[in-house]
C-alpha cells in the first residue's frame, strides 16, 4: 500500500489536465497513488483520466456522474487512499519533481507535525514567471497569517497526516468556494503545521480561473468562517468587536480602523490570544509571536504622521 495517496478533484481541465498527473507520476518519491476524481466533467476530463490510469496502475480514477463541488469531490477521494499522508493537488497545476519526496521526509522527521506545506511559483497559464509567494514557515506565525494576513497556506501544496484528517471529518461538503481555508481553521485548532521554505509547486493562472465576483464570494465566505472560528473558541462575538476584527484583516478593502477604535482592537487581540493559547492553538511560550505580529500589523494601520512632517521638512 503507498504510503502517499495524493487527491486531485477534476472539473473541465482538458487543457491542463494531462500536465498535473504527469506531474505526480513523474516525482521523485514514488510511494504514491494518484486518486483523480473527475467531478462530472462535460469535456474530455474523463478520457484523460482513463488514458492514464491505463498506463499507469498508480493512477486511481474516481468518475461522478454529477457535479458535487471540491469539497465533496476531494472527499471522494480521500474515501478511496489508503496512503498515511494525503498530498493536494490541483487539476490546471504543476508539482515540482522533489515536492512529495521533500514534504514526505519533514513529516517522518518531525512526528509533531499534521500538515506541511511549500512555497509556491505563480506563474502564467504557458508557465510565464509572475513571482514565488512566500508563505511563514512556523507555526505560530501560520496561525497568525490564517487569522489577519491570508492565505497563510498555499492552499493546493499541503499533504497532511490521513489521521488528523479523518479526525475533523474531512473537507466540509456544502456550497463553498474556499473550502480548503475551513478546513484549516478546524485542523489548527489541533494539530500544528509548517511550511518548508523551497517552492515546490507551479500555481498557475488562466482565464478560467476565479474572477472578480468569484473574489467577491470566496471573501464573504471567508468573513463567516471567520466569525464560525470565533465563535467555536468564545461562544458568541459582539458585533461590534468582529466589526472591528474584520476591517483590521480586510484593511485594504473595507472602511479603516480609526484612532479612537485602537484601543479597544488591541484589546479584544489580546483576549483572542489569550483563548488561542489556553484552548491549545500554540503553545504558552509561543505567546510572544503572535504579541509581536498584532504589534507589527497595529502599526501598519496606525497613521504615521510623524513621518509626513519629516518628509515636508525634508523637501525644504
Amino acid at each position: 500500500m503507498p504510503r502517499v495517496s495524493v487527491v486531485m478533484p477534476v472539473y473541465n481541465r482538458e487543457r491542463f489536465l494531462g500536465e498535473a498527473i504527469a506531474s505526480i507520476l513523474g516525482q521523485t518519491y514514488a510511494d504514491l497513488e494518484l486518486i483523480v476524481v473527475d467531478d462530472g466533467s462535460s469535456d474530455r476530463s474523463p478520457d484523460i483520466i482513463s488514458e492514464y490510469a491505463a498506463r499507469d496502475a498508480r493512477v486511481v480514477p474516481v468518475y461522478l456522474q454529477q457535479n458535487v463541488g471540491r469539497g465533496a469531490a476531494r472527499n471522494r477521494g480521500i474515501e478511496r487512499a489508503s496512503g498515511e499522508y494525503i498530498a493536494g493537488m490541483d487539476s490546471d497545476d504543476i508539482s515540482l519533481p522533489d515536492r512529495l519526496q521533500r514534504q514526505v521526509d519533514f513529516l517522518d522527521a518531525q512526528p509533531e507535525i499534521s500538515l506541511v506545506s511549500a512555497q509556491l511559483i505563480v506563474a502564467g497559464e504557458d508557465f510565464q514567471f509572475s513571482h514565488v509567494s512566500y508563505m511563514p514557515l512556523e507555526h505560530p506565525y501560520i496561525l497568525w497569517s490564517v487569522l489577519f494576513l491570508p492565505p497563510g497556506i498555499s492552499g493546493p501544496t499541503p499533504v497532511i497526516r490521513r489521521g488528523a484528517l479523518e479526525a475533523v471529518g474531512g473537507f466540509y461538503e456544502g456550497e463553498l468556494t474556499c473550502e480548503d481555508t475551513e478546513l484549516f481553521y478546524r485542523l489548527l485548532a489541533r494539530e500544528r503545521f509548517a511550511c518548508l521554505d523551497s517552492p515546490l509547486y507551479i500555481y498557475r493562472q488562466h482565464p478560467q480561473m476565479t474572477g472578480r465576483a468569484q473574489y467577491e464570494k470566496q471573501k464573504q465566505e471567508g468573513i463567516a468562517i471567520f466569525r464560525d472560528m470565533l465563535i467555536r473558541l468564545w461562544g458568541e462575538v459582539p458585533p461590534e468587536t468582529f466589526d472591528l476584527f474584520v476591517r483590521f484583516r480586510w484593511r485594504d478593502e473595507v472602511e479603516p480602523i480609526r484612532r479612537a477604535e485602537r484601543k479597544a482592537l488591541r484589546a479584544e487581540l489580546v483576549r483572542l490570544i489569550d483563548s488561542l493559547v489556553a484552548d491549545g492553538w500554540v503553545e504558552a511560550d509561543e505567546r510572544p509571536v503572535l504579541e509581536a505580529e498584532m504589534e507589527r500589523k497595529l502599526n501598519r494601520i496606525r497613521p504615521q504622521r510623524r513621518y509626513f512632517w519629516r518628509y515636508l521638512r525634508y523637501l525644504r
